[in-house]
Parts: structure tokens; sequence; C-alpha cells
């Protein structure tokens, strides 16, 4: 039976107590100064815990399955959107636009929370500073995009005054941007997680999908920009149409690489969700070892 990990050589003083700053992994509270074989005085966890590294095998159980919890959420949810949208255009006669966008509402509130519970901070405070972080970013651009969508839809089902229309357009223009920004840094986020499996397999993925996904994206709501404001700020001009008809070129290639990339998307967050709950089996295992050392090992 292997030994028990223990602080690195310079973490401990001559009476073995962490001479460096040590965040316990249940409550963050700085462990300096204190022995690696006593228990955090804020929480009780064991210190050993918080000095093995930032692995997830490590981490807080509870936080590793709120995590592996929202990652299927998402999942479900890409299955669930697919099918609303599949329905929207095959029963675009029997189904109202109200109901169509209530549906999708629906789905988005359900996104919402499972990308929330995703980016759920570390307990032990790892990847948090006080400066933004990607996982901060992620949450700031999910509320953005939720208030937006009744922005969204004011454009689809009414035709505003030109003023008007101008201001819900820069809005909109201004959530896709936040949007993208969001997109990025989630991808940065999954890349963070891979590296704490570790997968370098998943965390290359993660950053091809990075910048792939998130141009693609780009691309598309630069036509949908425009489109909306040739139709929407100019209708029936005939000076619009030419440009309409050369973004037109640009959405079949766009729509191809949009579906390949979201493919490899929805395969890296299979696998991001199956390592982190196996993650999480391994890191219960491991704390229930730690806090009940004479119980019989599994």
């Amino acid at each position: 039976m292997s030994a028990e990990p223990q602080a690195a050589p310079g973490h401990v003083d001559a009476q073995g107590a962490l001479a460096i700053d040590v965040q316990c992994k249940n409550c963050a509270y700085n462990l300096r100064g204190l022995r690696e074989d006593g228990r955090c005085p804020e929480c009780g966890t064991p210190i050993g815990l918080s000095t093995r590294g930032d692995l997830l095998c490590y981490a807080n159980p509870d936080w590793l399955d709120k995590v592996a919890l929202g990652l299927k959420i998402i999942l479900y949810m890409v299955v669930v959107s697919i099918i609303v949208g599949g329905l929207a255009v095959v029963l675009a006669k029997l189904l109202s636009p109200m109901f169509a966008r209530s549906l999708s509402f629906l789905a988005s509130l359900i996104s919402f929370y499972g990308v929330w519970l995703m980016t759920e901070p570390d307990p032990g405070g790892i990847g948090e500073d006080p400066n933004i972080t990607a996982r901060k970013v992620v949450r700031i651009s999910l509320v953005v995009g939720l208030v937006s969508q009744p922005v969204q839809a004011l454009m689809a089902v009414g035709s505003p005054r030109r003023g008007v229309a101008m201001i819900l357009v820069a809005i909109i223009i201004a959530a896709t941007l936040v949007g993208l920004v969001g997109e990025f840094a989630k991808f940065i986020y999954y890349e963070r997680l891979a590296r704490r499996i570790p997968d370098e397999m998943l965390a290359k993925r993660a950053r091809f999908l990075k910048w792939a996904l998130t141009i693609t994206l780009g691309i598309f709501g630069i036509i949908g920009g425009i489109m909306v404001l040739a139709r929407g700020l100019a209708p029936g001009s005939a000076a619009a149409l030419p440009a309409v008809g050369a973004l037109g070129c640009l959405v079949f290639p766009a729509l191809i690489a949009l579906v390949v990339f979201s493919i490899m998307t929805v395969t890296l967050l299979v696998r991001l969700r199956r390592a982190i709950s196996e993650q999480a089996r391994v890191a219960r295992s491991t704390w229930a070892a730690a806090v009940n050392p004479a119980a019989p090992q599994t």
C-alpha cells in the first residue's frame, strides 16, 4: 500500500507546520502555520487533503458532483433545443411564434441553471482571484444573454420605429458580443477542468474549439446583425438587397462549420462529464479515507 501524499519539501517548517499559504479544499481557510496531520479549524476537514495539489481527484466531491450535474443538464438541453427547433420548423403553421419562443425561453432558463451549476466556484478557492476569471465571465455573459432575449423577441414580433429599432439592435449586438466572450471563456474553463483531471487530449480539444466555434458563431452574429439592419432599418430598400445576397453566400459554409464544431463540442462535454463524474467518485473515496482512516477501503 502506497504512502499518503505529503506536502512538498520546503512547504513545512522544522516543527512540521505548513510554511506556505495553503487553502482548505472545503472552505478556503488559510492553513499556513498548521500541522499537515491536523484539521482545518474552520470546518474540520483533514489538512492533509489540502496539500495534495490541484487535481480533481483531491477536490471537494460535492463540488465535483455539481459540475458533473451541470454538464449533464447542458447536454440534455442541447438535445431539447434541437427538438424544439425542429418542431418549430416542421409545425410552423400550427405553432404560434409566441409559443415557439416561450419553449425556447424555457429551454434557455434550464440551460442557465445547468451552466450556473457547472461554474460553481471551487470551495478550495482554486482558480479564483480578486480579478475577473473565466468562470465569472461565463456567468456574466449568461445573465446578459438571458436578459437580452425579450429584446430579441420584441424585434422579431414587431416593427418598432426607426429610432427605437436602432436602440434595440444596438442592445442585441452588444449582447451578442458579450455572448461570444462568454463562449470563449467557457472553453477556457473546460480546458482548465481537463488539465485538473488530467487529460491533455480533452484540454487540446477545448483549446481548439475555443477559437473554432467562437469564430464561427461570430460570423453568424455578423451576418445576422447586418441582415437585421438591412431589413429592419431599411425595409424594402433595393440598395440593401445586394448586401443581403452577398452575405447569404457565406451562410452555407458557415453552417457546415457550425454543425461540425457543435458535434465536436457535444463530444467534448460528454467525455468531460464522464471524467469529472469518475473523479468525483475517486475524490469521495479519498475524502472518506482521510476523515475516517479506520474505515475499510473499497
